[in-house]
């Protein structure tokens, strides 16, 4: 039988490589180069990293020592891996409904999401075993909102998903 820890790391290196070869794909859209693929590369990636980071939190939950979230480190990590499900599923959601992704936005924000799946990644090397590539991030802080603000973005969410959809009802309909 696999143990909880063992199959963290093998969810979590799932995760990690799905999200980093569309970071590596949102980068050559963000500069104009590489083949035709990157595109279509870039967001299947996407969307296999966000079907198993469920599984690498919920893993990473059973592995974890104590009664969960008793640990600045690990709130700041599902804080994160959160905010990137959420960016990435607007990726996502832009690409299924033909919204606007010229230019460097689309990109960016894609890179955005993958930075904050690798910044994860980082945090849970240093509460695991106590080394990261993130030194500099402060270890006892946890970054919340205020209610208000997380209300504020998430009717600010589904204004942009109505307008996406009253925008692809649109143009059905011409």
């Amino acid at each position: 039988m696999i143990s909880a820890p063992t199959l963290h790391v093998i969810t979590t290196e799932l995760t990690v490589g799905m999200f980093a070869l569309s970071g590596i794909c949102f980068l050559l859209m963000f500069i104009g180069k590489g083949p035709e693929v990157k595109d279509s590369v870039a967001h299947w990636a996407l969307a296999g990293g966000l079907l198993a980071t469920p599984l690498a939190i919920l893993t990473g939950v059973n592995s974890a020592p104590g009664d969960g979230l008793d640990n600045p480190l690990l709130a700041n990590k599902l804080l994160l891996s959160m905010s990137a499900v959420g960016l990435a599923l607007g990726l996502l959601w832009t690409r299924i409904t033909g919204g606007r992704q010229d230019g460097r936005l689309h990109p960016s924000i894609g890179m955005v999401s993958v930075g904050m799946v690798l910044l994860t990644a980082g945090i849970g090397g240093e509460y695991s075993r106590g080394e990261t590539l993130v030194f500099f991030l402060p270890k006892d802080i946890v970054f919340l909102f205020p209610v208000w603000v997380s209300v504020i973005l998430m009717a600010m969410g589904f204004t942009l998903i109505g307008l996406s959809i009253t925008k692809s009802k649109a143009t059905e309909s011409h």
